[in-house]
């Protein structure tokens, strides 16, 4: 009901109470209708059939503001206890770091505001401390990542305390069982396998102790499975399907290269890995020199002839005196002298050369 306004003129009684029910009417439907009531006064209400919304007039913009539709609960409004959705979005102002958009009554520094086209600061204390934009999350001010485990109780820290830009690209799939992640040098992450430690490989220790995984390389016997060797449980089935029933005894012995190239002669060929060899020198001579001397002073002897002639004869000499006798003599001459050369033995019980003793173990 909507009347002109609400004043009442001088008329008979009849009239009067006409114009009286009809602004009471007005005032009791709060000036319903279909369209703006008529002589519209600050504070003046007016329900909107049209929409079922009640409205309150302002002198300030000179127009009905909307209060809410009756035809809902809390006029459609949102109550000051939140239990109730919005329908449509709330809206804020811009704000800036220091005049939040969004704050708290009881910590009005710590909120959110809008720093820039698409971009939303979140403040801590005063200090923009994260920002979500068209790149996604930031964290700032050499703040950390902090991602805790279900209870709250334990987290990873994920800082940064570089001077230059650093951009990784996760994969898009995930990796193996055991699989490790490494990048390109470029930033792009990927899945990569674990090699480990291959099981037969042989190391040398500098201590006595065996580590966790590996036996001493002393000829034990190895399980057939699951078992115990030297202390340790472990399935050591494979290390035998790999290397057979025993350990390798390496203890006081020198490792050989094996010659896989059977075509070089020159290399320690027909043999298979872990087949034994006895010590052995190469075949060789040694050379020995003597000196021997013989001292002679000299000696002569003396013969008296009446002189003939000269005579010789199968090696031997003579002289023919003048009487015509023979008389023959046989000379001889050279010293024979014999020496015999021995060489002494030298050197220990074994053939090695200058070492260090470590200790051999196994990858099992």
């Amino acid at each position: 009901m909507q009347v002109g306004d609400y004043d009442i003129p001088n008329a008979s009684g009849a009239t009067v109470r006409s114009e009286l029910n009809q602004i009471l009417d007005a005032i009791k439907t709060c000036n319903s209708g279909s369209s703006n009531p008529a002589g519209t006064v600050e504070f003046m209400l007016y329900g909107d059939s049209s929409d079922k919304i009640l409205k309150v007039f302002s002198t300030t913009n000179s127009t009905f503001t909307e209060i809410g539709n009756i035809d809902q609960a809390n006029l459609g409004l949102l109550p000051k206890s939140g239990t109730t959705a919005m329908s449509g979005g709330l809206q804020l102002i811009s704000g800036a770091s220091n005049n939040l958009a969004l704050k708290f009554a009881d910590d009005t520094d710590t909120g959110l505001f809008r720093q820039g086209s698409g971009s939303i600061g979140i403040v801590s204390n005063t200090d923009e401390i994260a920002r979500i934009d068209a790149n996604g999350l930031q964290i700032k001010k050499g703040k950390s990542l902090q991602i805790y485990n279900s209870g709250n109780t334990k987290r990873i820290d994920i800082d940064f305390a570089g001077s230059n830009d650093l951009n990784f690209a996760l994969p898009t799939a995930d990796g193996s069982a055991g699989s490790f992640m490494k990048t390109d040098g470029s930033g792009q992450l990927s899945f990569a396998a674990v090699a480990g430690v291959p099981r037969g490989a042989v190391f040398c220790m500098a201590t006595s102790s065996v580590p966790d995984g590996y036996l001493e390389c002393n000829g034990d016997s190895i399980p057939n499975g699951s078992g115990t060797v030297q202390g340790k449980n472990a399935d050591f089935s494979f290390l035998r399907a790999l290397i057979g029933a025993t350990l390798p005894d390496l203890r006081g012995e020198f490792v050989r290269g094996w010659a896989s190239d059977t075509t070089d002669s020159t290399r320690d060929q027909g043999r298979s890995i872990l087949d034994p060899q006895s010590d052995d020198i190469t075949s060789h001579n040694h050379s020995a020199s003597s000196t021997s001397s013989v001292t002679d002073p000299g000696h002569k002897h003396n013969l008296n002839f009446n002189m003939g002639s000269i005579i010789s004869s199968g090696g031997a000499f003579g002289l023919k005196d003048s009487g015509n006798a023979d008389r023959m003599f046989t000379a001889t001459t050279g010293i024979s002298v014999s020496t015999s050369t021995s060489i002494g033995n030298t050197g220990g019980s074994e053939t090695r050369p200058r070492n260090v003793a470590l200790m051999y173990i196994i990858k099992f």
